[in-house]
């Protein structure tokens, strides 16, 4: 584990806390927003593949251990997120500095307007169809919504908690 490693670590562990306690009671329209899934992508466009992917691993795991759905699918999403922002912060896009303003935050929509029907979909795969309860629609949109806005708030956090230099730039 690199010397960033346990920081991220800890704020993985205070962004769940974060979930569980505040944001799964707090629901707009019977929704929750996924900072779950916001924080390995903000890790992730500072370039830090190992880092971004245990930011998703962990938290996914750690919010599936509370949830009633199949065990490991919000880890597997988170993953899946931190891997593919990684990809982008490698090659500079969405980085804070280099790239227009509102990439990072389009970048995030795009995420949060996705995972959720990826996890819906790989959930059907699992053959639990009770993710579809709902409209998955609500949940795309309210969530691509938070990520945009707060894309940019969360790749600030995510360069003070690994004191890295973006991967991009070395």
């Amino acid at each position: 584990m690199s010397r960033a490693g346990l920081p991220v670590l800890v704020a993985t562990l205070f962004v769940v806390g974060v979930q569980l306690a505040i944001l799964t009671d707090l629901r707009v329209a019977g929704v929750v927003v996924m900072a779950v899934w916001l924080w390995p992508f903000a890790v992730g466009l500072s370039g830090h593949t190992g880092l971004a992917t245990l930011a998703g691993a962990v938290g996914g795991l750690c919010v599936d251990a509370h949830a009633i759905t199949p065990f490991g699918l919000s880890a597997i999403i988170g993953v899946l997120i931190g891997w593919a922002s990684s990809r982008l912060g490698r090659e500079g896009v969405g980085d804070l500095e280099s790239a227009a303003w509102w990439v990072s935050p389009l970048i995030g929509a795009l995420i949060g307007l996705l995972a959720p029907a990826i996890y819906v979909v790989l959930g059907a795969v699992m053959l639990n169809f009770t993710l579809w309860r709902g409209s998955v629609f609500n949940v795309m949109w309210l969530n691509a919504l938070a990520f945009a806005v707060l894309a940019r708030p969360a790749g600030y956090a995510a360069r003070l908690v690994t004191q890295l230099v973006p991967t991009a730039r070395r």
